[in-house]
């Protein structure tokens, strides 16, 4: 909890907390009171990365290098479970028969809070990095393609008109 000081200095300058908050330090779980208590669920992201691929480094170097890629095909993995991945897709057809057929998967997101679980070094010089990160539940209620601004998901039947043929 924040020194008495500061709470009240922010009182003072007109800023109060919304009721049913309680101020709290950074770095802390804000405590609800009238919402009731947060559901938590826990993503894990598995990540590899292998020292080949930086060749014209030291070994010490191709370890630190291999490590930090797994723990970012690791992030990359939280992300896309926490907000979803956007497909590119791209069909060439001639003469009825698929010419080309090409995807590109991205993945645009903040992920904070995430904790490395373990580094494993594993067979030909790859790492393997486990990654988790503890979510509210509520977090993919408001987050996900369900909600368009301010629209909930019970009004999907009013945004997108569905006609059948009759």
């Amino acid at each position: 909890m924040l020194p008495q000081r500061t709470v009240a200095g922010l009182q003072q300058q007109g800023m109060v907390a919304p009721q049913g908050v309680e101020i709290a330090p950074q770095r802390s779980v804000v405590k609800m009171t009238e919402v009731g208590k947060p559901e938590l669920i826990k993503i894990t992201g598995i990540g590899y990365g292998a020292e080949d691929t930086y060749a014209g480094y030291t070994t010490g170097q191709r370890r630190l290098l291999a490590i930090r890629s797994s723990k970012l095909d690791a992030y990359r993995s939280l992300a896309e479970q926490l907000y979803g991945i956007k497909i590119d897709s791209t069909t060439t057809v001639a003469t009825l028969t698929a010419k080309n057929d090409s995807f590109r998967a991205r993945v645009n997101a903040l992920v904070r809070g995430a904790r490395v679980v373990s580094v494993t070094p594993m067979a030909d010089q790859n790492y393997e990095t486990i990654m988790e990160v503890y979510v509210d539940k509520r977090f993919f209620e408001e987050a996900f393609v369900y909600r368009s601004g301010s629209l909930a998901a019970s009004e999907a039947e009013r945004v997108y008109k569905v006609s059948s043929y009759e």
